[in-house]
């Protein structure tokens, strides 16, 4: 077999009859390293062939299995198992497998924690010093060549190093990790052997720290230090200790550096803190009276974040309006940003806002009268539901809620003046502005009972309703159309991000610094998990994803409203700080741990009346099961599991919670759970899927546990990408099979629905409908609405006949049935009951054609 063969050996390939490709890991200089099956010891491991050598390949594999198999073992380097050959002339070393990450992987990614970092140093640290005693220099420690495992970072790759007690030279290794003073020219010593490695592991360090190389360089610039760490964004509170540590270990002279890995690894280990401890919160004086003294152990925050959840105990009046809390946590949107500007300068004649109660349109209008008093407005009267003002000589009237009665007068006859300027044969005014929120039934239940009397408006709103787009000066502004999820230039953030990111401000939470529960409390943990530099955006991230699969099931439009209450219950719950410490003090573990975010984004494990969190609890990761991590989940100590991102600054009680309960869960002698234990371990489970869904490192773990097979299929299909060219024949080919149709090649593509079903028959009878009249596109209602906030909601399936048109809207729901069907799937009555009906209709309608 030639080289090339041997870089891409399919899975199933056997390797010396021993060895069972199972699947290829990497490639690098000199070969190519494979995931392999030991038959005969039934376990996985690492296979490496050296395929591409300017020396020999058998020599060099031969150096490297001798200086492995002579060294003592140690916890941070690799193992190597065996060697052989596969066949005459080419070598291959087996070593353990190492079920992890790729360390370059984790630096691109921003996956690293200061916390990860320290102990990144400290073992690789460990490893050089372990390495160096027996006098072997790895020569090419960098990203790469290191392995983030459950039982520690690995050193592994050691195609390049040097054993001293056989020979001495210079050896391999690649330039951007060269020390820049080292000199090629003269005969290699060990200290020189040394001091590389340490250089390395000093760039590498560099590298997880700052997310990027220490010089604009491409290699290390002689005679020059490296950017200091704490003059990049996100580091400036990075611990002097540790910021000093990594710009000595890789100065520009050697003198200046580390003389040992002991002496590293000792410095390393004397930093018990990566950052700056923030600076004290100084708690005001008890002795001095003031209305708006803050108890001990107490924050504003957690109580306004009470009054914004839906179910509240007390009060939900954070919920509407504004008060002096919920400035500090308002968001703004588009309506803000760019309707607010346009209409004081009086480019509108009309505004009308529709949309559901809580979807702002009241705090919209209170915002624009506000901005009105600062430019200078003048003449403001206070009406019943509403106000007037001038400004620039423009006159501007609003009217708060045009589905009220005002004063004891009906609502017909309010609309019928606030609208009078604009009826039929009339001119329209030029220098004056109404705006009005109201709900759109009632809006369009006005217009056709007046239409008479407002056909031109009538027309222009319900064009607006549909689109978004002004017309004439009047702005139809439909929050109905509005996502909070969506990211409006594709660069910034969505409404829901920046809402979450206020509601954890730093300064808000700064009083919980001063609480006696700080490294425990499930709320403070919450807000420092979305506060972190590093993990927090991760987060975010994901849980961003579920409120779009949420959004994509079309089940519910999500306000304003809906997602401060939710995010507010994913934060605090339903108690204060005073109750909260009461929970502490009884101990109920189980209650504190429904408290953490993993658990409460989705109102926790009790029944939630809140709409949105009960929609959320439909796409719970914690519910799915994936017996390989599930089995992992049941059998591997929390405290254990390096997978998850570590957070700077932030308790682990969480971490101790699930800690205890996985001591405590039932299991017989032989470690198994017994019949009647079940339950423990599913709630265990569960938990402990919802902890790694949000602070997994990588994304493919995240991504697998996500409850709809689907789920990214469609999230690619409805972004930025598009529906790729055979999403057509793709959607035509599952309707095809839930027909009960298997082999579609017969059809040319065409879409086969039967035309009746006979009990017993043996030949099915279809009506066929040619491909090219049906298209596919990504939809989104709001696509040409101005000032709203849009993301797609789906996909639209049409048939365009030559006199008939069908259309299929398909959400994430049928999506999902449409990809089960081309795995080979048969829905379940229940299933055609349910989501397979928006797709029976549509088989109806084009059956009619």
């Amino acid at each position: 077999e030639d080289a090339a063969d041997w870089e891409k050996l399919p899975r199933g390939h056997r390797i010396d009859r021993k060895y069972i490709v199972e699947e290829k890991l990497g490639s690098g200089a000199y070969g190519v390293v494979y995931k392999v099956f030991d038959s005969l010891a039934d376990e996985i491991r690492a296979l490496k062939l050296v395929i591409r050598d300017r020396a020999s390949v058998v020599d060099r594999l031969k150096l490297e299995y001798k200086r492995l198999l002579n060294l003592p073992a140690h916890p941070n380097v690799v193992r190597v198992v065996d060697a052989g050959f596969a066949s005459e002339n080419q070598p291959y070393l087996v070593f353990e497998y190492l079920d992890g990450f790729d360390l370059e992987d984790l630096i691109k990614e921003r996956a690293l924690s200061l916390t990860d970092c320290l102990r990144l140093g400290r073992e690789v640290g460990g490893a050089l010093t372990h390495l160096h005693r027996n006098r072997v220099y790895h020569l090419d420690i960098k990203p790469r060549n290191l392995r983030w495992t459950n039982s520690g970072t690995k050193v592994i790759d050691f195609n390049v190093s040097v054993d001293a007690k056989e020979a001495l030279n210079h050896g391999g290794g690649t330039r951007k990790w060269l020390p820049p003073d080292l000199d090629l020219s003269y005969p290699a010593t060990e200290d020189e052997l040394a001091d590389r490695d340490l250089y390395a592991l000093g760039v590498t360090l560099y590298e997880a720290i700052a997310g990027r190389y220490p010089w604009e360089t491409a290699s290390p610039p002689p005679g020059q230090p490296p950017l200091d760490p704490r003059e990049i964004s996100g580091l400036t509170d990075l611990s002097p200790d540790l910021a000093a540590l990594v710009m000595k270990v890789i100065a520009p002279k050697r003198g200046d550096r580390f003389s040992s890995a002991a002496s590293l690894t000792a410095a390393l280990d004397s930093i018990h803190e990566p950052r700056s401890a923030p600076p004290p919160v100084l708690l005001p004086d008890p002795s001095e009276s003031s209305e708006e003294l803050v108890p001990p152990n107490t924050n504003p925050i957690v109580a306004h974040l009470l009054t914004l959840y839906s179910q509240s105990r007390r009060t939900n009046a954070g919920t509407r309006g504004l008060d002096a809390m919920g400035h500090l946590t308002y968001v703004a949107t588009r309506l803000d940003e760019e309707l607010l500007p346009e209409v004081l300068e009086g480019n509108f004649r009309l505004v009308l806002i529709t949309g559901n109660a809580g979807d702002g349109k009241t705090a919209f209008l209170q915002q624009l009268a506000a901005e009105a008093r600062d430019c200078g407005a003048i003449d403001f009267t206070a009406l019943s539901n509403g106000c007037r003002f001038l400004l620039n000589d423009h006159r501007y009237v609003m009217n708060h809620d045009g589905s009220q009665d005002e004063d004891g007068v009906v609502n017909e006859a309010v609309l019928d003046a606030f609208f009078a300027p604009y009826a039929d044969g009339g001119t329209w005014p030029e220098d004056e502005t109404r705006l009005i929120a109201i709900n759109e039934g009632r809006l369009v239940d006005f217009l056709r009972e007046r239409e008479s009397q407002f056909t031109r408006l009538s027309s222009i709103a319900l064009r607006g309703l549909a689109t978004g787009t002004p017309e004439d000066g009047v702005a139809v502004i439909n929050l109905n159309l509005r996502s909070v999820l969506a990211d409006p230039q594709q660069t910034g953030e969505s409404i829901l991000e920046r809402m979450l990111h206020r509601m954890t401000d730093e300064e808000l939470w700064a009083p919980c610094r001063a609480c006696d529960l700080r490294e425990k409390c499930y709320a403070f943990h919450n807000a420092r998990t979305f506060q972190d530099a590093v993990a927090g955006p991760r987060v975010v991230t994901r849980l961003k994803t579920l409120y779009v699969l949420t959004h994509l099931r079309a089940q519910l439009h999500i306000t304003l409203r809906d997602l401060r209450s939710a995010l507010a219950y994913t934060l605090v719950g339903i108690r204060d700080c005073a109750e909260i410490h009461e929970l502490y003090s009884r101990g109920d573990q189980n209650e504190i741990a429904q408290g953490f975010y993993f658990n409460a984004w989705m109102g926790g494990q009790h029944p939630n009346a809140d709409r949105l969190l009960a929609l959320l609890r439909e796409v719970d990761p914690g519910q799915g099961a994936d017996a390989r991590s599930d089995r992992r989940l049941d059998f591997v100590d929390p405290a254990e599991d390096r997978a998850l991102m570590a957070f700077d600054q932030r308790g682990n009680y969480d971490g101790e919670i699930l800690s205890r309960a996985f001591r405590e869960l039932p299991r017989s002698w032989a470690g198994k759970s017994g019949e009647h234990g079940m339950a423990p371990h599913q709630q265990f489970v569960a938990m402990a899927r919802r902890r790694a869904f949000f602070e997994s490192r990588g994304d493919d773990r995240w991504k697998g546990m996500l409850p709809y097979r689907s789920a990214w299929t469609l999230l690619e299909w409805t972004s930025q990408k598009g529906v790729p060219p055979d999403g057509r024949d793709w959607t035509l080919r599952a309707i095809n099979r839930g027909e009960g149709l298997s082999d579609l090649d017969r059809l040319g593509g065409s879409l086969a629905l039967q035309v009746r079903q006979v009990p017993g028959g043996t030949i099915g009878n279809y009506r066929l409908f040619p491909p090219d009249l049906f298209h596919i596109e990504v939809l989104d209602d709001a696509m040409r609405a101005r000032f709203v906030e849009h993301t797609p909601a789906g996909l639209l399936l049409r048939y365009e006949g030559k006199e008939n048109r069908a259309a299929l809207r398909i959400n994430l729901d049928i999506f999902e049935m449409l990809y089960r069907l081309n795995e080979g799937y048969r829905p379940t009555v229940e299933e055609v009951q349910g989501y397979y009906l928006a797709l029976a209709v549509f088989k109806n309608v084009l059956s009619s054609v």
